[in-house]
This record gives structure tokens, C-alpha cells and sequence, in this order.
């Protein structure tokens, strides 16, 4: 070899040498059905969806990409043929692989090597049986009187958004799903709105203080974080007379579902009615007590028992634990009723009280009424010595 080709050949492996490793992930797999069709690889980001790659599939159906790997977040891909899409959610140096048949690709895909695309999956799933449900019933309620229809169409939303919070946020807010579920969108109207609904602004802010944890200088994090503060300002409560109403219609809402009674057993497997409570001013908790939460929120509590409890005042406290015998070594030694429901998050009475996060308190009169539904725990003091005046 001459020096001078040995020189050049020296001189690019050293450039290659220095320059900084890139981490990719990869995507494969096999679209049937697509000879001749060209695939797409999009990143959707934060403003703007930008093609990333693409191929020409041929009768076989095989693709490849190595894209480069999200650095700081987890990010968001989707592979697209006409108009037919497959979401991903990406957030390390992964192997995804995707088998789909391309006239039946937006409904019916595999995805393998990703827990966070898999659960996505399960996310659009749901999103496109909510959009079919809400077409049946455009077709069933064809009245000149839409207010039939705008209350189905409400009770459908009301029940879809029940689900997510309790299968994909509220177990696991700083997850790739968790945040997409934030978005979801019928026809361009958002499901979880966190300008006009404050508990659709609570859910934007559980997410964003788990994401300001795990991902701190993320730009989705910043974002998010900007949205969540925008939103609990816009539905914060003006006067009192809102908040009055906010409880009514909240009560308005039980009484249409039945009763608010709640029937669970105790820590001896003994059954324990929350009526059985009436005569008092109870203190109803949802909580759990594997959390990090769980020691302080009991102390506050039991000073709360100790300083109320010869008043008139008790605690009905609902454990939504998946770990029960964790929860039975907890509540052993505790004064007031509580109870372990063991569908844990997915609990019927999670749905019915509207409950998006945990821990979340209602106060109830001794008539048995919900008379407010607390914010904050540094109301709860206050509150309660004014119900058991």
C-alpha cells in the first residue's frame, strides 16, 4: 500500500474514532399486503410531524429503521401507509418489531419489544371504540332535539375517561401512555380538557410532577408542566358560590347513580357499610398505603381522629391496594372504620365518586349528605369543626 493511501486510511479511521457515538433504536417487521406500497416512518412531535424514513415495500413486506434514539424523554413515532397509521412510543435503544396486514393495519397490528407501544396500542384501541360508540349513537338519536343525544354522548365520554385514568394514568403517571392519554382527541375535540374541567387540569398536573421527576429537562416536560399550572388557574374556583355549585352538581351526579353507600369488609373480613355511619360527620378516604404518601397522610389523619372523635367525628377510609395483606398490617392497629376493596384501582366506587387520584377525601353530614369535597388536606381541620358545630 503507499504511504500516502495509509496516511488517508489513518486519518478516517481517527476521524471516525472522535466522533460522538449515536444511540438509535430499532424498528422492523412486515406489512402484508403492501407490494409496492411506500412506508413511512414519522416523528410526532411536539408542533410538527416530520418524516424520518421511508421505504418501498415489496411482495414480501419487510422494513428496517434505525432511527436515532429519544435522549432526554421518551418520544413518539408512528409507521404510515396512506392513510392507515400504527402509534409508537419509544424511550430507549429498543427493538420494536410491528406485523400488520396492510387493509386492516390502523385496527388490527402486533407489536413486540415494547411495553410502552403495546399498552399504547390498548390506548387507541379504546379511543377507536369510543369513536364507534358515539357514531351509534349520532345514527339512534336523530331528533331535531339534540339534547337527548348531548347527554349519551356525555355519559359515553364520562365512562371512556373513567377508564383511562384508572388503566392507564393513575397507575403509573410518568409513562409514555400516560402522558399520550392527555391528548386524546374525537374529530379534534379534546377528551380531557384541562382549560374547562379541573380535574382533567389535576390529571395534566399529576403527569407533569411525575415527568418533572423522571425527565427534568425534557422539552414534553416543560410543556406539559406550562399546560398543567394554565389549566388549575383558568378552573380554580372564584368565589364561593361556585365551589357551592360544583358540590351540588357532584351531588346532583350520585343521586343519579343511586346511592353513594359503600359495602366493603374490614381488615377481620367483617362487612362494613358506610351508612352504618350515619348520625356522624365521616371523613371519606380513598387512599392506599403502599405509597410514599401513606405515613404522613395517616398521622394527619389520626391527629384529626384524636382531636374530633369525642365530637362526633369518624373516618371511613377505602384502601384501593393491590397488595392487601400490606394493607391489613397497616390498618391493624388504626381507631376508625377501614376497608380494602380488592378490584384496587379498577374499584366500581372509584368510578362513582369520580375519583382521579388518590388520596381523595369527601366530608359527609350527619344526615348522610356530601357536603364538600376538599382540595386540600389544610382544609380539612377547618371544615370539619365547621360541619360538627
Amino acid at each position: 500500500m503507499k504511504r500516502s493511501n495509509l496516511a488517508l486510511l489513518v486519518l478516517t479511521l481517527l476521524i471516525v474514532a472522535c466522533q460522538p457515538k449515536v444511540d438509535r433504536f430499532t424498528l422492523n417487521g412486515q406489512i402484508a399486503e403492501a407490494d409496492g406500497k411506500m412506508l413511512y416512518l414519522d416523528h410526532l412531535g411536539l408542533d410538527k410531524v416530520e418524516v424520518v424514513d421511508s421505504v418501498k415495500l415489496d411482495a414480501e413486506g419487510l422494513f428496517s429503521f434505525t432511527p436515532v434514539a429519544p435522549e432526554d424523554c421518551f418520544d413518539f413515532y408512528r409507521l404510515r401507509i396512506d392513510g392507515k397509521v400504527v402509534n409508537l412510543a419509544i424511550d430507549s435503544t429498543e427493538t420494536v418489531k410491528v406485523t400488520a396486514s396492510l387493509p386492516v393495519m390502523q385496527i388490527s397490528y402486533n407489536v413486540e419489544g415494547s411495553e410502552n407501544s403495546s399498552r399504547l396500542k390498548d390506548l387507541v384501541m379504546l379511543q377507536m371504540g369510543l369513536l364507534q360508540d358515539l357514531r351509534r349513537l349520532s345514527s339512534q338519536y336523530n331528533s331535531p332535539d339534540p339534547t337527548i343525544l348531548t347527554e349519551r354522548v356525555k355519559e359515553k365520554v364520562d365512562v371512556f375517561k373513567s377508564d383511562v385514568l384508572t388503566d392507564f394514568i393513575m397507575p403509573d403517571p410518568g409513562t409514555p401512555y400516560a402522558y399520550y392519554a392527555l391528548f386524546l382527541s374525537i374529530n379534534g375535540q379534546m377528551l380531557f380538557n384541562p382549560q374547562t374541567d379541573r380535574q382533567d387540569a389535576k390529571c395534566y398536573a399529576a403527569v407533569a410532577t411525575q415527568m418533572d421527576m423522571l425527565y427534568p429537562e425534557a422539552q414534553r416536560t416543560t410543556h406539559l408542566h406550562n399546560v398543567a399550572l394554565k389549566g388549575m388557574s383558568k378552573t380554580s374556583p372564584v368565589n364561593e358560590q361556585a365551589r357551592a355549585a360544583a358540590i351540588q352538581q357532584f351531588a346532583n351526579l350520585v343521586e343519579v347513580i343511586g346511592s353513594i353507600d359503600i359495602e366493603l369488609p374490614d381488615y377481620k373480613g367483617r362487612s362494613q357499610k358506610l351508612s352504618d355511619q350515619k348520625g356522624k360527620v365521616v371523613l371519606l378516604d380513598f387512599t392506599a398505603f403502599k405509597t410514599e404518601f401513606s405515613p404522613n397522610y395517616i398521622l394527619l389523619l389520626r391527629r384529626l381522629y384524636d382531636k374530633y372523635a369525642e365530637q362526633g367525628f369518624t373516618i371511613y377510609q377505602v384502601s384501593v391496594d393491590d397488595d392487601e395483606s400490606y394493607w391489613m398490617n397497616g390498618v391493624a392497629n388504626l381507631p376508625w372504620v377501614c376497608v380494602h376493596d380488592e378490584a384496587s384501582l379498577k374499584s366500581s366506587y372509584l368510578k362513582s365518586y369520580n375519583v382521579t387520584q388518590i388520596p381523595t377525601v369527601f366530608l359527609i353530614d350527619r344526615d348522610g349528605n356530601i357536603a364538600d369535597r376538599p382540595d386540600s388536606t389544610d382544609e380539612l381541620d377547618e371544615k370539619i369543626a365547621k360541619l360538627l358545630e
